[in-house]
């Protein structure tokens, strides 16, 4: 099993804090690595650490322009921009 693959385990089974640190290992190492880049970005994303996710999402977005950074990206704004006209107007 490589690297991203084990890693992509840890996150389906919610050890994200041991997936987050083998990433951090891993992107040391391949900083051009867009799937780690990636998956980074949804461990933040899980953590509503948004600023570090759309970071992450970008950096993964510039090394592979057609991955899917780039819609990830837009929904954590489409989330950001969402107002609820009823709980801004009680």
């Amino acid at each position: 099993m490589n690297k991203i693959s084990e890693i992509e385990k840890m996150i389906a089974q919610g050890h994200l804090n041991e997936a987050r640190d083998l990433l951090d290992e891993l992107l040391k190492n391949e900083p051009q690595n867009s799937r780690g880049w990636f998956l980074l970005g949804g461990i933040y994303r899980r953590h509503q650490m948004w600023g570090d996710a759309i970071n992450a999402y970008n950096k993964a977005k510039l090394i592979d322009p057609a991955g899917p950074a780039a819609a990830a990206v837009e929904s954590i704004y489409d989330i950001l921009r969402f107002v609820n006209a009823d709980l801004m107007n009680p």
